[in-house]
């Protein structure tokens, strides 16, 4: 696939807000789908609900061909949303796939997901059990962000949102986290440690034996404040690597390890977010000229 297109087609890409058919699914605890359409670019899911407690909500993820592609838990949804410092409105829940707080359209739909008409793709939403002050019947619409593929892009990357949970034996001057399955053509943006169970004072992050950067807790709150939206929640401790300099490319994940000053034993739920390229557009040769 040719660079200029992908380009041309990043620069004029147009996105429209379209309703999607009625999600299926017979109330609480259980897992709701809606059909979406495919040969469309997907940018991002908006779950209206009557909803009253955000924590109903306990998973949601976009499959492709029968493949789960990506997916968020509910309590990470949430605090994506307030770490982004994103309005909140009662009863409505955002999936987010092309990152809009990013400045420029090659950072913004980086992870967007091309369909091809030949895909069946559906969109999951898990639904835990019913809160007191939730209503008697659960009520859901779904629209979607997106965009016609008039250049007919290929499935360029895709996204990942993914959780892992690793765990640190004890309290611990420098734990070390290997990224899992970590490859150059991986590429990491954020990470965010749950820290329920173990507090993080220090940050580092380093290939092989070289360290790529690295930060005092009280550092790198201050820096994803002043750099950034980015809005430091309380029991989450984030690095993004977009906001501290590396681009909205983020950071390669191969050999990719990070150095925690951990205060206790426990596991440390953790969220990332990125993208994997899949394809790699080729420069196109510069025209010859006739003598």
């Amino acid at each position: 696939m040719n660079q200029n297109l992908v380009a041309m087609a990043i620069n004029n890409m147009m996105v429209s807000h379209i309703k999607l058919n009625s999600a299926q699914g017979k109330d609480y605890s259980d897992e709701w789908t809606v059909d979406v359409p495919a040969g469309v670019i997907l940018h991002g899911f908006t779950i209206d609900t009557n909803l009253v407690e955000r924590s109903a909500i306990e998973r949601v993820s976009l499959d492709i061909n029968g493949d789960e592609f990506c997916y968020q838990t509910g309590d990470f949804l949430n605090t994506y949303t307030k770490l982004l410092d994103k309005e909140e409105t009662a009863g409505i829940f955002e999936f987010d796939l092309s990152k809009f707080h990013y400045r420029l359209p090659a950072g913004i739909y980086q992870t967007m997901v091309v369909t091809e008409t030949v895909d069946t793709v559906t969109l999951k939403i898990k639904v835990g059990a019913k809160h007191a002050n939730d209503p008697a019947n659960l009520k859901m619409r779904v629209t979607a962000l997106a965009s016609d593929n008039t250049y007919n892009l290929k499935r360029i990357a895709k996204p990942i949102k993914t959780e892992v949970t690793p765990y640190c034996g004890a309290a611990d001057e420098k734990f070390e986290w290997m990224f899992p399955n970590g490859k150059a053509s991986k590429k990491v943006q954020m990470v965010a440690f749950d820290e329920s169970n173990v507090n993080i004072g220090y940050i580092e992050v380093k290939r092989g034996e070289k360290t790529i950067t690295e930060f005092s807790r009280k550092e790198l709150d201050h820096h994803l404040k002043s750099r950034s939206k980015i809005k430091p929640q309380v029991g989450t401790c984030v690095i993004d690597f977009t906001a501290l300099g590396f681009g909205s490319k983020g950071i390669a994940t191969d050999g990719l390890k990070f150095l925690l000053r951990t205060d206790d034993a426990g596991t440390i739920k953790t969220r990332i977010e990125g993208y994997e390229q899949l394809i790699f557009p080729r420069q196109q040769a510069p025209a010859q000229t006739v003598q």
